[in-house]
């Protein structure tokens, strides 16, 4: 009985194909990067400030995170907003990156990049895990690891064809999480939760097997299925949600089904949703005591697409996956099937449950279609086509299913490579305000509070420490409120407006003053030019420093 919990063996020349396959994947994640850092330096005009892509508003919000670890916090304060408060226990993460960048003496930038290299390379190990905890075969093997890691809709397709598809959050170009790949282009905590995910998957899987029966315990993965539901607890909590649900689900389909208390599936759960419990209770009790987390929970509402357009982003994976999904629903077989059809369930009814955050639920959902897609593969499509032409049929499908990635990954850069950077104002700034981040951080306070545009606003808080008016629409508190006040200072010539902003008049809890302010290419780019912002609202600041094209003013 203990032989049958051991792992498929994987040979040394299949973890060196998975490093080759993995380390080419991460290279193409990391090339425009490079690509945008390298010709950003060669243009004096423009500065890269770090990351790149859709998500780059997250991204400096977790330099800010990191900073705060630098000089020597464990607890996160949201300097995207004005209001002092406590720091809480929350995305440690970054605050570990922080404390691991002062002690190797790196910038952030690079230790926040080195790290997103490591949890990618982990992330693409820990699928393959998956996939020989599953089969035997090596091609098997691979193709599962060739889906999940790169496969996803017709996003790219949809934005394309039809408008404001943006806003319709097509999964594949907006839920980063979901899609393994995709997830190594914005941040460290997205593949590392699906590299958990996969780990906490092959113990179940194996605890599953038709004919298990033996409890959790050190030998058998029960102690890793406990560290790595705390592990995602503290880095995604939501995605114990939808797996916690699934085991619940099986736990109850396996009682009735044995007309008996299925005692192995209950410990087994139990060592996902005890550990989980108390980390839950935590948030729950920060939420409703913190006003600023309470205003950024309410905020943060990331609201599930459409039916269709979920499965339009799940594209050529899903169809692929089809037969086995029927199979699954019609014969629900203990090895894998029903575990990961109860996972499937759970999260789709947890993505369309009425919440504020039903796309956090999708995280890892690239793992389960995965799966079914190489079972179909395997069992039914290739059926269907000639033993020589199977590869030559799967290489062709797999530009279909990665084309999104490609797409979201190189979109973003092309106004750089049309040389129109305006365009992309933000993921680049001019290069005065390198120089003017680094006179504040010289000159300026912790806690000191920087009014600029949101463009500028984004990024000061990760490279000088101080805070902003508006810098982010959920870590900013009444985000929609103060950005209006921010932007109407710098194109407004109500003299109230002016004088309103500066002595604390739009805040969610105390007041603030406003220590300095910054007029540069960004802010007059928020109205036709500053005129109106001359006459009235400078006359009652003073004139500090110039830095290239950037005024510093103080009240």
């Amino acid at each position: 009985m203990q032989s049958r919990y051991a792992v498929h063996i994987i040979i040394p020349a299949e973890w060196r194909w998975v490093i080759f396959a993995g380390s080419g994947l991460v290279l193409l994640a990391f090339l425009p990067f490079l690509w945008v850092a390298l010709s950003s330096s060669a243009q004096s005009n423009w500065q890269f400030m770090g990351m790149i892509g859709v998500n780059y508003r997250d991204g400096a919000t977790y330099l800010a995170k990191m900073l705060q670890g630098v000089d020597g916090s464990w607890t996160v304060q949201f300097l995207h907003t004005p209001e002092a408060h406590d720091g809480f226990f929350l995305q440690a993460l970054y605050l570990l990156l922080g404390h691991a960048a002062r002690l190797g003496g790196l910038p952030i930038v690079v230790m926040f990049h080195i790290a997103r290299v490591g949890a990618a390379l982990f992330m693409y190990l820990a699928i393959y895990q998956l996939g020989a905890t599953i089969w035997m075969r090596v091609r098997t093997r691979r193709i599962f690891f060739v889906i999940a890691s790169v496969g996803a809709g017709f996003g790219w397709l949809f934005l394309l064809l039809v408008p404001n598809a943006a806003d319709a959050a097509v999964p594949d170009i907006s839920i980063p999480e979901a899609f393994p790949l995709f997830s190594t282009y914005v941040n460290v905590h997205f593949p590392l939760t699906i590299a958990f995910l996969s780990l906490l998957a092959s113990v179940f899987i194996v605890a599953f097997r038709p004919g298990m029966e033996e409890l959790p315990g050190l030998s058998n993965g029960g102690v890793l299925v406990i560290l790595l539901t705390l592990l995602l607890g503290l880095l995604y909590p939501q995605t114990l949600v939808p797996l916690g649900s699934a085991l619940i689900l099986l736990f109850i389909i396996r009682s009735l089904r044995q007309k008996r208390f299925d005692q192995h599936t209950f410990y087994w759960s139990l060592l996902l949703l005890l550990p989980a419990a108390p980390l839950f209770v935590y948030y729950k009790v920060i939420t409703d005591t913190n006003p600023i987390l309470a205003e950024w929970n309410r905020q943060n509402v990331t609201l599930a697409p459409n039916p269709l357009v979920l499965v339009i982003g799940l594209g050529l994976p899903l169809l692929l996956a089809l037969p086995a999904i029927y199979r699954a629903l019609r014969r629900f077989e203990a090895d894998g099937d029903q575990l990961m059809l109860a996972w499937l369930v759970a999260m789709l009814v947890a993505i369309y449950f009425p919440s504020d955050i039903q796309r956090r639920f999708a995280a890892g959902i690239m793992l389960v279609i995965a799966y079914f897609a190489t079972r179909a593969v395997e069992d039914f499509w290739f059926n269907y086509i000639a033993r020589r032409w199977r590869t030559r049929a799967f290489v062709l499908a797999l530009p279909v299913m990665a084309f999104s990635q490609i797409f979201i990954l190189i979109g973003p850069v092309l106004a750089l490579l049309i040389g129109n950077p305006q365009a992309v104002a933000g993921m680049v700034l001019e290069r005065d305000y390198r120089a003017v981040f680094q006179w504040l951080r010289d000159n300026g306070e912790q806690g000191d509070i920087i009014l600029a545009s949101p463009n500028v606003s984004i990024w000061l808080p990760g490279w000088t420490g101080e805070r902003v008016i508006y810098g982010h629409p959920f870590e900013t508190m009444q985000a929609d409120q103060k950005r209006a006040a921010v932007v109407a200072w710098y194109t407004s010539s109500s003299a109230e407006e002016c004088t309103a902003l500066l002595n604390g008049a739009y805040t969610l809890t105390t007041g603030y003053t406003v220590r300095y302010i910054l007029v540069g290419p960004e802010e007059r780019a928020l109205g036709s030019d500053l005129t109106a912002v001359e006459s009235q609202c400078l006359d009652s600041v003073q004139w500090v420093a110039r830095i290239g094209e950037v005024d510093i003013y103080a009240p």
